[in-house]
This record gives structure tokens, C-alpha cells and sequence, in this order.
């Protein structure tokens, strides 16, 4: 409930320096938010975004952008290609599975591992 107190904005640099200033041990985010007056589910927010790049301390602007007469062979129109290359894709790792087997060995493998090949390993690995 707010108090008649007027709600703070804070920059994207601010909210990075913040966050930067938080990254610490146990307690660093609550004694931030103490420090500067800020509620820690803020630092916490402000730490996600900036995780899945939705806070940045690049201020958005314009991406150059080169016009072609014509389309090269095999691609397809539009003719305005951005000159900014792509980011790399967020490359996802599979949790490991660790199966436990008779013979008390123990086998680590991603949770996406064909059944198939599971059931080699274990076979091959099973026997006492």
C-alpha cells in the first residue's frame, strides 16, 4: 500500500549497477536493497531480465539496413536485409538421469537419451 510516496523509476544502468552490486553471498540482495531503499522482489526482477535480455544498458535505437536492387538467386524478397548480425541461439543442456543398477554401478546420462541406447548401456554395464 503506498503511503502517498511518489513511485521511483530507475535507468537500466542504474537497475545493472544494482543488480552487479547484489551479486554477492547469502544476504547481499536484501542488504542492497536496504542500502538504496529498493524492495529485493525489484533486484530479483531486475536480475531476470537481465538474464533473458530484456534489461540492457544499450538504449534502443535504429539498425542500419542495406536495400538491394534485386534479391540474390535463392533468396527469397523481401529486398532489405539488416546489417546487424543475428546472436548466436541459446544453446539448451539436457538435465542428467542417474540410474542406479544392480550391480550398485552407476550410470549418468541425459534425460534425453534414446531408450534404445539405455537399454545397451544398461545391458553392457549390468553384468556382475
Amino acid at each position: 500500500m503506498l503511503t502517498g510516496g511518489v513511485r521511483r523509476t530507475y535507468s537500466s544502468e542504474e537497475k545493472i549497477r544494482l543488480v552487479g552490486e547484489a551479486h554477492g553471498g547469502r544476504g547481499a540482495v536484501a542488504a542492497v536493497a536496504r542500502r538504496h531503499g529498493v524492495c529485493t522482489s525489484l533486484i530479483y526482477r531486475w536480475r531476470r531480465q537481465l538474464k533473458s535480455g530484456e534489461l540492457s544498458s544499450e538504449a534502443p535505437g535504429f539498425v542500419p539496413v542495406h536495400v538491394l536492387e534485386a534479391a540474390p538467386a535463392g533468396y527469397p524478397s523481401p529486398v532489405m536485409t539488416p546489417s546487424v548480425p543475428e546472436p548466436p541461439p541459446i544453446e539448451r543442456r539436457a538435465a542428467l538421469v542417474e540410474v542406479v543398477l544392480a550391480n550398485g554401478r552407476v550410470l549418468r546420462v541425459a534425460e534425453d537419451i534414446a531408450p534404445a541406447t539405455l537399454r545397451r548401456l544398461v545391458g553392457a554395464l549390468d553384468a556382475p
